[in-house]
Formats: C-alpha cells, sequence, structure tokens
C-alpha cells in the first residue's frame, strides 16, 4: 500500500534532446555573435553602402550601357573624389577656427605660470612623465588612425563585392533551402530593405548637407564667429531627430551670447527656430517623401537607445537596425496573410 501511495506522488521530467541540441545551439549563436560583434556590425555598413550606392550604379548601368563592375568602379571614384575634395575644402578652415576658439578660452594665468616655471629635478621628473604620456597618445593616435583608414577600406570592399553580387543576394538562401518560393521571398525582402534603407541613408545625408550648409550662412550673415564648426555640428546632429538641433542650438547661442551680448544671442535663437520650423515643415516632408518614413520619435528613442547599448556606433546603426526589422515584419506578416 506504502508502494502504491508513494508511485503516485512521483513525478518525471522527460526532457526532449531536441530541446538540449536547440538550446545548445542558441547558446552557440549568442556566443558567436559576442565574438563576431564587431565583424558582424562591419558587415551591416558594407550592405548599408551597398544599398545606398546601388540606384546610381543601375542608373550608370543603364543609362551609358556600361558592364556593371565599370558602373561600380565610376560611383566608388566619384564618391573618393567627393570625401577628398570635402575634405580638403572643409578641413583648413575648421582646424584654424578651432584653433581660433581655443585661444579666446585660453586662461591667461596658465600662461603667467608656463613663464615663470623654474626647472628642477622634479619637474624634469613631471616633464618626463608628461612626454612619455604624450607618446603614449601619439602612438595611439597614430594607430587609431591607421586602424580607421583600413576599416574604411575594408567597407569599401566589402560594399564593392555585395554591389557585384548585388542581383544573386537573394539566392545565398538556398543555404538552407531550395524553394522557389522561399527564394522569392528573400528577393523582395531585399529589394524592399533596399528601398527603405538606402532611401533613408540617401535623405539624410542629404538633409545633414542643407542643414550645415543653411545654418553656416546664416551664422556667417549675422557675424557670428565659429561658423564652420557649428555648421558642422548642426549638420552632423541631424541624426538625432528634434533632440540634435537643439543640442547644436546650445553652442551657437552662448558664443553669440559671449560676443555680443543678449541682442545677438536673441537673433541666433531666431535663426536656428527659422530653420528648424524649415526643416519640420518642408525639408524633412519633400526629402523623406519618396524614402523611408521613420516616426521622429521612434527615431529619436532607436538614437538614444543605440547610444546607450552600443556608444556611437550604436547610435549611428539603430535606425538601420530599426527599419531592417520592420522590413521583416512586414515581409513576414503580408507571408503569413497570404
Amino acid at each position: 500500500m506504502s508502494d502504491l501511495f508513494s508511485s503516485k506522488n512521483k513525478t518525471q521530467i522527460i526532457i526532449s534532446p531536441s530541446i538540449v541540441i536547440f538550446t545548445a545551439a542558441m547558446l552557440g549563436i549568442i556566443k558567436f555573435i559576442s565574438l563576431t560583434g564587431n565583424i558582424i556590425i562591419l558587415l551591416f555598413l558594407s550592405f548599408i553602402l551597398m544599398v545606398a550606392l546601388n540606384p546610381a550604379v543601375t542608373r550608370f548601368e543603364k543609362k551609358l550601357r556600361l558592364p556593371r563592375v565599370l558602373s561600380m568602379i565610376f560611383v566608388y571614384i566619384l564618391l573618393i573624389i567627393l570625401i577628398v575634395s570635402s575634405t580638403a575644402l572643409v578641413l583648413p578652415p575648421l582646424v584654424s577656427e578651432i584653433i581660433r576658439f581655443l585661444k579666446t578660452i585660453n586662461l591667461p594665468y596658465l600662461q603667467e605660470i608656463f613663464s615663470r616655471m623654474e626647472f628642477s629635478f622634479s619637474q624634469i621628473g613631471s616633464l618626463a612623465n608628461q612626454f612619455s604620456s604624450s607618446v603614449n597618445f601619439l602612438v595611439s593616435a597614430i594607430t587609431g588612425t591607421f586602424a580607421g583608414i583600413f576599416t574604411f577600406l575594408t567597407l569599401l570592399i566589402m560594399s564593392f563585392y555585395l554591389l557585384i553580387d548585388r542581383h544573386h543576394l537573394h539566392k545565398k538562401v538556398a543555404w538552407f533551402t531550395n524553394e522557389e518560393k522561399q527564394l522569392e521571398l528573400a528577393k523582395n525582402f531585399i529589394n524592399s530593405l533596399e528601398k527603405q534603407l538606402g532611401g533613408w541613408v540617401r535623405g539624410q545625408i542629404i538633409l545633414m548637407i542643407i542643414i550645415a550648409i543653411t545654418t553656416y550662412f546664416g551664422l556667417m550673415m549675422l557675424r557670428v564667429p565659429f561658423a564652420l564648426p557649428l555648421a558642422i555640428l548642426a549638420g552632423f546632429l541631424e541624426i538625432l531627430p528634434n533632440l540634435g538641433p537643439f543640442i547644436s542650438a546650445v553652442p551657437g547661442i552662448l558664443i553669440a551670447y559671449l560676443t555680443f551680448g543678449i541682442p545677438m544671442a536673441g537673433a541666433t535663437t531666431l535663426m536656428y527656430i527659422i530653420i528648424q520650423q524649415l526643416e519640420n515643415n518642408f525639408i524633412v516632408p519633400k526629402i523623406m517623401s519618396a524614402n523611408a518614413k521613420v516616426n521622429p520619435l521612434i527615431s529619436m528613442l532607436c538614437v538614444l537607445t543605440g547610444f546607450q547599448l552600443g556608444g556611437v556606433v550604436g547610435g549611428l546603426i539603430a535606425i538601420p537596425i530599426y527599419i531592417t526589422i520592420r522590413a521583416s515584419y512586414s515581409l513576414w506578416r503580408s507571408h503569413k496573410e497570404n
């Protein structure tokens, strides 16, 4: 009787081998992603560059009747010329204005301390430590520069190969399935992602350039110092919807106040407000109407979340990741309904 009672209270837990395999596979995938995160981000950035350049490559391919590889080389040459010429035009005046700005905030008592400095053994040791730290900083700066150049070249090369294989990317699904329906689904997904993601990238770049130029001429008309770095800051911060224009306006208004007083600060504030209103009511709808439509509030939340999770890189790729997830969900939903 006691044996019968005890057998009724026993509970058997059976773990299926498939659950164990699935759990181990998921843990392996998570570990793999954590170890190769930088490579995955680089591949994603290469895909973004590919979808941004592909319309131009296709246009040259059709209108000039050039082979696709030659069209790609032509587009890449134009891109490199644009980057080099923009850097050559902007960098010298930008550096001079930054140096002039640093001189304006230089504290006089520091110069007096340096002029009265008497050398002693302890001071020589301090200078040696400063020299050592400066050398370390210089080495790290040079290393970082070469790493950045290498990453940029790798980005161009990877996007180049993606462009070559653009019309056959959807066939990579054949690694998992050979069904014609799945291949067509992958093709539609890549086409949709190219339209939304590439359109957003091109529209965002145009918007940043327009805001930078508009801010520069506005500050020049008001004769506010350091117009070029302030304009570049305003253009770069356009990646933060609504929040970016507010942040970029603060240093411009502050410099106008410190230089000319309250009336010029008020005029500079009015200029930033006018530019933001023109942007919200005319520029953004005009540029983004034919491109990927992302709600400004969602954009701001995505960017802030990206900065919180992945720093600067996370903030830069936050909206492209959102667009990718949105395109994936839309395609899955339409496929489920059909």
